[in-house]
């Protein structure tokens, strides 16, 4: 066992040398803009993943855990049982958004040149 834990901070440190030439290589290839505009477009979506998928067990457990007379139970039955999905349509609907309007930046830059 202790073998395993010396050798953690090896393997760390070869991922992180290989997620860090991938970078490089990709930057040397594609330019700046268009590696860290797909990184924040990547970043932003998981975190928009995350903060719905999240919401949705919040809202689950308090439904569950609220008595049946009470009045934020009341408050909560206005919302209806899609509501989450529909959040997810319209996150993912600016989600796009982002994408096109980021290729269109980067066709117009390219075709500037």
């Amino acid at each position: 066992m202790p073998a395993i834990l010396a050798a953690i901070p090896a393997i760390l440190a070869g991922l992180a040398a290989g997620i860090t030439s991938i970078i490089t290589t990709l930057l040397a290839k594609y330019g700046r803009k268009v590696v860290i505009g797909t990184i924040f477009i990547t970043v932003y979506t998981a975190a928009l993943v995350a903060f719905v998928s999240s919401l949705n067990s919040e809202f689950s457990g308090l439904l569950r855990s609220l008595p049946n007379n009470s009045f934020s139970l009341a408050g909560l039955s206005l919302v209806p049982n899609n509501a989450i999905t529909c959040a997810t349509v319209v996150v993912s609907a600016k989600a796009a958004q982002m994408v096109f309007y980021f290729t269109i930046g980067v066709l117009r830059s390219r075709l500037k040149a």
